[in-house]
């Protein structure tokens, strides 16, 4: 006699196609959100690994989080959602709508307008990168590029980088800055799969040069992307709290004078600030 098959619990096995869909497989037993972000931790330990003993420098966090579905079929489908993703953006790499698949899930899945995270559409942050490297890029062809250090201090998914990338090129430094740890962990993965070697995005506020939570710093020798835990230690945030005004504070009670210079005849002073989008 032939043996009846459960087509719910087959179904919910079955290898999706696309990124989005083997995530969302997963979520069918387990909550969505912890399923991206333990994606993104996973997939960021999957990307560091230290070539003597082949494993993950974060091979315990690495065990930690997949032991949570250690009872499940479903545990393998976090590889292959590492592989739709790498594939996907791929295809996507000279798309007008960039290549930022893990912001475009992160809106339509799991924020849908929490804390009113949206991410700036990529066509925008194209134009608003060619408008900040517009003095930046030489008008001689033959001329080349000085290098540049580039930080967005509201980074998201990393799209404003993603997108000044594309137009400079490498060489460059990129750093970016959310107080959100899931974009933060985006916008690693989305540097090191572009090839933004170099570069480094800290968990913090961007308004309060002191504050810090953690960061990761995307390298090519050694290759992966590596967690920084001490503050002094990240160059991004020495860079960041030393761009702030260090001018004399004032007494409680003093008169403070405010500049009457019309914004657009100021001079900017550029000897301690980044390019900021």
């Amino acid at each position: 006699m032939a043996k009846k098959v459960n087509s719910k619990q087959d179904t919910s096995v079955l290898s999706k196609n696309t990124f989005a869909e083997t995530i969302l497989s997963i979520s069918y037993h387990f909550s969505l959100h912890q399923v991206f972000e333990d994606f993104l931790t996973m997939a960021i330990a999957a990307c560091t690994q230290n070539p003597v003993t082949n494993v993950s420098y974060y091979e315990e966090e690495y065990l930690s989080t997949i032991a949570t579905y250690k009872n499940s079929e479903l545990r393998h489908e976090f590889s292959k959602a590492f592989a739709y993703l790498v594939s996907e953006m791929e295809d996507r790499l000279d798309s007008s709508i960039g290549n930022d698949v893990l912001g475009d899930f992160f809106e339509q899945h799991i924020s849908n307008g929490r804390n009113g995270q949206f991410f700036t559409p990529y066509p925008i942050c194209q134009f608003m990168a060619s408008l900040n490297m517009e003095d930046a890029i030489p008008s001689d062809e033959h001329s080349q590029l000085k290098s540049l250090k580039i930080l967005d201090p509201a980074c998201g998914s990393g799209r404003m980088l993603l997108a000044s990338h594309r137009l400079t090129g490498p060489g460059h430094q990129y750093y970016g800055i959310d107080i959100d740890r899931t974009c933060v962990k985006m916008t690693a993965l989305n540097m090191f799969l572009n090839g933004m070697r170099n570069s480094e995005v800290m968990c913090g506020n961007s308004l309060t040069p002191e504050d810090f939570i953690i960061s990761y710093k995307i390298s090519l020798l050694p290759l992966g992307i590596f967690k920084v835990e001490d503050k002094e230690k990240s160059l991004l945030w020495n860079i960041h709290r030393n761009s702030f005004d260090r001018k004399e504070k004032h007494n409680p009670g003093s008169l403070i004078t405010l500049d009457q210079t019309p914004f657009s005849e100021r001079s900017k002073d550029t000897s301690t600030q980044l390019d900021l989008f």
